[in-house]
């Protein structure tokens, strides 16, 4: 989906699709966050 990019809140850090980060990547980027807000549909 090319609006996936859009959603990331760190897309300098995007390395691919928001649902490719690994935990340790969602952790910098988030911190301890639940979820992965990059890749909810709210």
């Amino acid at each position: 989906m090319p609006d996936e990019k859009k959603k990331c809140e760190h897309p300098e850090k995007l390395k691919g699709e928001p649902g490719d980060c690994s935990p340790e990547q969602i952790k910098e980027c988030h911190g301890d966050e639940k979820g992965h807000s990059c890749t909810e549909d709210n």
